[in-house]
């Protein structure tokens, strides 16, 4: 039972004071505190669909060119192969949106079956990589070909609006 008297006692007590504790005169009330509303930022654009679709006309061999209209962009090229075995592929198309980048990567990658021979000539691949989005455009595209030269960047622009 004193137990309870205690901390009966011990509760009005705090509450008793609780009003004299937390503000001091010299800070007058000026209601509620105001706020630092976040300013909205806009949402990166985020990539929604993307293909590759092979063409029979091959722009210059290792080159491609960028264009961005509406929501999509589309990136037409030609890559070169090791042999006629091979066709372009799209290997990665990406966003990154810390650098509002578009990074398209496209390669070549051997289209036969076991028994099946291939030209031992180079071959030019013709393509049309499109990448659509939501969002808006990314600020810039790069493409890059990775063919028998190796790894290369082959194009880059501003694509965004």
């Amino acid at each position: 039972m004193e137990r309870r008297t205690l901390l009966t006692g011990a509760a009005g007590a705090l509450a008793t004071i609780a009003g004299c504790v937390g503000s001091s005169p010299e800070t007058p009330d000026d209601g509620p505190a105001a706020t630092d509303t976040p300013t909205a930022t806009p949402a990166a654009p985020t990539i929604t669909a993307r293909s590759l679709e092979p063409r029979e006309e091959c722009p210059e061999p290792g080159s491609a060119s960028i264009a961005a209209e509406g929501s999509t962009v589309t990136v037409e090229g030609c890559i070169v192969g090791k042999n006629g075995c091979m066709v372009a592929s799209l290997a990665s198309a990406t966003y990154d949106a810390e650098a509002d980048e578009l990074a398209v990567r496209v390669a070549t990658r051997d289209d036969t079956d076991e028994d099946e021979m291939c030209t031992q000539q180079l071959v030019e691949r013709g393509y049309t990589v499109t990448v659509e989005f939501d969002g808006g455009l990314p600020g810039t595209t790069t493409v890059t070909h990775d063919g028998v030269d190796g790894e290369q960047q082959v194009a880059q622009r501003q694509t965004g609006e």
